[in-house]
């Protein structure tokens, strides 16, 4: 088991939703300990409809179950004004990724003629390439 293992995870992210599909890029930062891991992340998607979704906050993990909780922005585009939101992804990971189910609760919009996003239910899919940055490892395969 893992004893103080620092890692950096970054890898493509992919999701799909009732609003369409989304492509970017994930970073995480986690601290490995026996069973159960906690981190921050970081995470940017060009979305289907010309827009940016943008995500940052605090993830942990106990075996191969995961949770993000954070903060989300979706840029405006021609049919909506910039929304923040709360962000909560339950996620299962495994060895060199995750698939999660992402769930951004709108809270605040910019006052406009146009709505802000909805709420949004996404299935996403994230693959990572682990790099030890503190600790030494006695797993072959980290589960992050």
């Amino acid at each position: 088991m893992p004893r103080d293992e620092t890692w950096l995870m970054v890898g493509p992210l992919f999701s799909s939703s009732a609003r369409g599909t989304g492509v970017g890029l994930e970073a995480s930062l986690n601290i490995a300990d026996d069973i159960h891991t906690f981190g921050v992340f970081g995470q940017a998607q060009r979305m289907e409809d010309s827009h940016t979704r943008l995500s940052a906050g605090v993830q942990t993990s106990l075996l191969l179950l995961g949770l993000e909780l954070g903060v989300m922005h979706e840029t405006e585009s021609r049919a909506h004004v910039a929304t923040t939101g709360l962000q909560v992804t339950p996620y299962f990971s495994f060895i060199y990724g995750s698939v999660g189910l992402r769930l951004g609760i709108p809270l605040s919009a910019a006052e406009d003629h146009r709505p802000r996003y909805g709420f949004e239910g996404a299935v996403v899919l994230s693959l990572k390439l682990p790099v030890l940055l503190g600790g030494r490892t006695v797993a072959r395969f980290p589960h992050l």
